[in-house]
């Protein structure tokens, strides 16, 4: 295991770059208020995302399930305070935002989310443009090692393998699984973990309403390949103003906590993290098309 490192970037802001070193992480997108409007107006306009990623305090539990006693929720003030991980940002075309936007498929977008840590653009994250498992093509994620020569740490692909029996999931039970590969080439990768997103009350705990005012946890589960639980993710609702929770509840500014299976190493929880950015984009981000109606 590597040392863990701290860089001081600005007075009273710590970076770290080991993630063995922390739980977990926070991730906390970006309030954009063009965003807000456009969204409001179904406009055809989406800024790019921006995430602060932050680690995750020792000794917290971020609960696994509804209600649980003694779950941390932190407030906006105490999630900006964390030491500071990484800050992602996306780099994706204007008008390929805006064409989508107009039919209902942002959330289908081809980008890349430069992963910086300082001001290093350490890792690298490509997304194609593609319609989705239901459509035979997955989506799909890959992580690259930024530099002169990039290189594969893993990928991170909507799970459709059994085509017939994961249609039925998405379309009748709104479950949808992201499988997290760990490998130096395509055709070495080897599935480490999945990450299930279910939005109604089909899965693991009932998330109707998840991550609102009503219901402050949506429950996104990480399982190994053989289906046991080894971690569980949560979209929070917030725990401090009200009123600038439920506007990020509305417009799509999600908190996430990701806590990591204790046995994963720094680059399998660095795609940890990527498949909860894959959810993100597929399943809780704006997906456009409010005037098609």
């Amino acid at each position: 295991m590597e040392q863990n490192s701290f860089v001081l970037v600005a007075p009273g802001m710590q970076l770290m770059d080991n993630l063995e070193a922390v739980p977990g992480v926070v991730v906390k997108e970006t309030t954009q208020v063009v965003d807000a409007v456009m969204a409001a107006a179904g406009g055809g306009y989406e800024a790019e995302n921006k995430y602060h990623v932050r680690a995750m305090p020792q000794n917290v539990n971020p609960g696994r399930e509804h209600g649980e006693a003694g779950t941390w929720r932190p407030t906006t003030a105490q999630l900006d305070a964390l030491p500071q991980v990484y800050f992602v940002e996306e780099d994706s075309d204007c008008c390929l935002r805006a064409i989508l936007a107009a039919f209902g498929g942002l959330n289908l977008r081809a980008l890349k989310l430069h992963f910086y840590y300082g001001n290093s653009d350490k890792y690298l994250v490509e997304r194609p443009c593609k319609l989705g498992g239901c459509c035979c093509c997955p989506l799909e994620m890959r992580l690259y090692q930024n530099g002169q020569q990039k290189q594969l740490i893993g990928a991170v692909v909507e799970d459709f393998d059994n085509y017939c029996a994961r249609c039925f999931d998405c379309c009748c039970l709104c479950i949808n699984k992201h499988k997290v590969l760990v490998g130096p080439t395509r055709e070495s990768l080897v599935h480490k973990y999945s990450l299930v997103n279910s939005a109604c009350c089909c899965g693991r705990v009932d998330n109707c309403c998840g991550g609102t005012c009503c219901k402050p946890s949506f429950f996104i589960d990480i399982v190994e390949p053989d289906g046991s639980l080894a971690a569980v993710a949560q979209m929070v609702y917030g725990s401090g103003d009200s009123w600038a929770d439920c506007c990020r509840c509305a417009f799509d500014f999600n908190n996430y906590i990701l806590p990591f299976p204790p046995k994963a190493n720094h680059f399998e929880r660095l795609l940890l993290l990527t498949g909860l950015l894959s959810v993100e984009y597929a399943h809780h981000s704006r997906t456009g098309g409010e005037n098609n109606g």
